[in-house]
């Protein structure tokens, strides 16, 4: 199969699980070009281009901010855009599913970790946190979503463009979500594994996640503008 239709994303800072991601990708996405939004490994910057891998620096750190990088500078010029982190939790075969409803016509495809959870990967409080800002999101938007907080996700480029994004940190999959509903995408889940990470842990702390839940009711009012309808599925 043939993913020349796809680009993607890979924010990294400093993860010792990034060259995992980037070879598991090609395997699993042949065609498909890959790009790292990279801060730090100024001794390995030469690796990426090694190893045929398109890199820029990050501007400013911060997941959300690296997102925004990548939508304003227009860097992707593919039908279609998959992001995932540099940790290695993610498994790249879960983007065939994802991207293969993006091309049936869905504006969004997540990855549900929750469907095939390993149980070392995330503890049981930061699970409850991410069901319970689910639940509130899906019921302020009128979403039915079971994992909202995912970092493994494919979007037409197109849509992804159209959307004006502002969250800095993490609450950026927030953000998305809400957006690509307002703005009338079709939004669908598939299972999605999620394993250990490799390396130090970056768990989400009880702070971060009443963060988050209040960007649940921060885009309450949030309207579209006159250009982000089109191209809608």
């Amino acid at each position: 199969m043939d993913f020349s239709d796809t680009t993607v994303v890979i924010p990294a800072l400093e993860e010792p699980g990034l060259w995992e991601v980037v070879a598991k990708t090609r395997k699993a996405l042949p065609g498909a070009e890959i790009l790292v939004l990279w801060k730090g490994y100024n001794d390995r910057a030469p690796k990426f281009k090694e190893k045929g891998v398109r890199a820029i620096k990050q501007e400013s750190r911060g997941k959300g901010t690296v997102i925004i990088q990548v939508q304003r500078h227009r860097y992707v010029k593919t039908e279609i855009i998959c992001f995932i982190d540099g940790d290695a939790t993610y498994e790249p075969k879960d983007f065939i599913g994802l991207i293969g409803k993006v091309r049936k016509g869905y504006g969004m495809a997540l990855g549900n970790r929750f469907a095939r959870l390993d149980r070392r990967s995330m503890p049981e409080f930061i699970e409850f946190g991410n069901k319970v800002i689910t639940v509130v999101a899906n019921v302020l938007y009128f979403m039915w979503l079971r994992d909202s907080q995912t970092g493994i996700r494919a979007i037409r480029t197109s849509a992804f463009q159209s959307l004006d994004l502002r969250e800095k940190g993490f609450g950026i999959e927030s953000e998305m979500n809400i957006k690509m509903r307002k703005s009338g995408y079709r939004l669908v889940e598939l299972p999605a594994r999620y394993y250990v990470r490799v390396g130090e842990s970056k768990q989400m702390k009880v702070i971060d996640g009443l963060r988050l839940l209040g960007i649940d009711f921060k885009f309450l009012f949030y309207r579209p503008g006159p250009a982000v309808g089109r191209g809608r599925n």
